[in-house]
C-alpha cells in the first residue's frame, strides 16, 4: 500500500514574541502608556486591574483577558486600593481571526489559564531576562534553557488564542470535571479564611469528607496537599500586603496567623524563593 502525506494547515501562527511579563504591582502602580505594531495580551491574575484601550477604560477582573490590537494606545494601572498581578504577552500573529476577540473582555477557562501559566513557566526557562522587569525591549535567551521551551511558549500561546476564538464563536458550556465543584468550594473557603488559622481537620469537618478523599482531590487536581495550598494562599496574601504598604512584616505575620515573624520569614522564603525584604525590593513600584 502506498501512503500519501496530508499536509496540515495552520490558520493561526505566532511568529515570534516581544515580551513575556509577570508583574506584581503595588496598589498605586500606574503605567503612562504606549502603542506598538504588534499584539498584546493582558491577563489579570488574582486582583482587578484598570486598563486603557484606545479611548476607553476597562476594568479587568481577576481571571479575565484583554487583547490589544496592533497600534492601539494602551496603559494599565491599579485602583489605589489593592495590589494586583498581571501576565502580559506581546507577540506577532497574522491571523485575521484574532480581530474577532480583540477589544473584548474575555474570561479565561481552566485550560486557558493553564496555557497562560505554561507560557510564564517556559519563558522563565527560555530567557535570562527577569519577567518582572518592565524596562526591557528584548528578551535575552538563557544558555541553559530546558529542551523545546521556546517551542512550548509558541504552542501554548497558539492554543490559548485558538481556544479564545473558538469559545467566542461557539459559546458552549464548559464540561465540569469530577469533584471540581467541591474543590471550588474548598478553595473558596480557604481563600476567604486566609487571614485565619485553619488546620486540615477544620476542612475535613467543614465539608464532611474523609481525610483520604480530601487528600486525593487535591493531589489529583491541584498537585499539592491541602495545607500546602493554604500556605501558598497566605504567602500570596502576604505579597499583596507588602505591595499595599499598609503593614510592616511583623504586622503581616500576625494578621496571617503565623506563629512568629521568624517563622513567617522562613515560610515566605521556602514558598517564594526570597525573604520578605528581598521581595519588597523586587516589585514593580514606580510609575512609568
Amino acid at each position: 500500500m502506498e501512503y500519501f502525506k496530508t499536509y496540515l494547515t495552520c490558520p493561526l501562527s505566532v511568529d515570534g514574541i516581544y515580551t513575556v511579563h509577570y508583574f506584581e504591582y503595588t496598589k498605586d502602580f500606574a503605567y503612562s502608556g504606549e502603542m506598538h505594531n504588534f499584539w498584546e495580551l493582558v491577563y489579570a491574575d488574582k486582583k482587578n486591574l484598570l486598563i486603557t484601550a484606545g479611548a476607553k477604560e476597562v476594568e479587568l477582573e481577576a481571571g479575565q483577558i484583554y487583547i490589544h490590537k496592533p497600534n492601539e494606545f494602551h496603559n494599565i494601572r491599579c485602583d489605589g486600593k489593592r495590589a494586583a498581578n498581571s501576565v502580559i504577552i506581546s507577540f506577532d500573529c497574522d491571523s485575521p481571526e484574532l480581530f474577532s476577540v480583540a477589544g473584548q473582555v474575555l474570561t479565561a477557562d481552566e485550560e486557558e489559564r493553564k496555557c497562560i501559566g505554561n507560557v510564564v513557566k517556559e519563558a522563565s526557562s527560555a530567557f535570562s531576562t527577569r519577567l518582572s522587569d518592565p524596562y526591557i525591549s528584548v528578551m535575552e535567551k538563557a544558555e541553559d534553557s530546558d529542551f523545546c521551551c521556546e517551542q512550548l511558549i509558541r504552542l501554548n500561546i497558539e492554543m490559548l488564542l485558538i481556544s479564545l476564538i473558538r469559545s467566542n464563536k461557539n459559546k458552549k458550556p464548559l464540561a465540569i470535571k469530577k469533584n471540581s465543584t467541591i474543590l471550588a468550594e474548598i478553595t473558596d473557603y480557604l481563600s476567604e479564611n486566609v487571614e485565619k488559622k485553619v488546620i486540615f481537620q477544620d476542612v475535613v469537618k467543614k465539608f464532611n469528607l474523609s481525610p483520604s478523599v480530601l487528600k486525593k482531590i487535591f493531589r489529583e487536581q491541584v498537585g499539592c496537599g491541602v495545607m500546602d495550598y493554604f500556605t501558598r494562599l497566605k504567602i500570596d496574601r502576604a505579597k499583596e500586603m507588602i505591595r499595599e504598604e499598609k503593614y510592616n512584616f511583623t504586622e503581616i505575620s500576625e494578621r496571617l496567623e503565623f506563629n512568629n515573624s521568624q517563622y513567617f520569614t522562613t515560610v515566605f522564603k521556602r514558598v517564594s524563593g526570597m525573604t520578605p525584604s528581598e521581595y519588597a525590593k523586587s516589585i514593580v513600584s514606580k510609575s512609568r
